[in-house]
């Protein structure tokens, strides 16, 4: 099983402003397509995210069907989605990990934020990360890794720009041992 950490930031490492605000994905043109987010999103067999990534998504419709989805969170304040398929998580994203795994899960997505992002690398369980560089700056906000980290190494794989847009798009796998 692969854990998949796949999101947009900007040149300062900021996957959001205060109050997770997106405008920086603006700089994105949308003229270029999804960016790969279809291909992407047709290998993915499940979700996790933290807390404020699902609070945040209760204030919006629900873009991802019936795909299982664990909510990191020791909060019970939570509500329910309507068309999420919910699963709840406090503990251990080691123990996450075998959970996953033993859902017979393939590929993981990541979607944030960057506590739980930090908690999957110091785990040593984040495989990937796909990363969208908006060229912008946001200044605060959440980073996208946020936390005490030990170092890990992670190879290029590949790099992507869309002609439209002066963002890129950056590929890396975690290098082993």
């Amino acid at each position: 099983m692969r854990i998949v950490y796949y999101v947009a930031a900007s040149l300062d490492g900021r996957i959001s402003g205060p109050d997770h605000d997106l405008a920086f994905l603006e700089t994105l043109s949308t003229d270029a397509g999804d960016h790969g987010y279809a291909d992407f999103f047709a290998e993915i067999d499940g979700l996790v995210m933290g807390a404020s990534t699902y609070e945040f998504m209760t204030r919006h419709s629900w873009p991802y069907g019936d795909r299982p989805t664990w909510l990191v969170t020791h909060r019970d304040d939570l509500p329910d989605i309507e068309g999420a398929n919910l699963r709840r998580f406090a503990g251990d994203v080691r123990e996450l990990a075998r959970e996953l795994e033993d859902a017979g899960l393939k590929r993981v997505w990541l979607i944030g934020g960057g506590n739980l992002a930090a908690q999957f690398l110091a785990a040593d369980r984040l495989d990937e990360l796909i990363l969208t560089l908006a060229p912008t700056f946001v200044g605060s906000g959440p980073a996208l890794a946020d936390g005490e980290l030990p170092l890990r190494r992670f190879r290029l794989v590949s790099v992507g720009r869309a002609e439209d847009t002066d963002g890129v798009s950056l590929c890396f796998e975690r290098v082993s041992g």
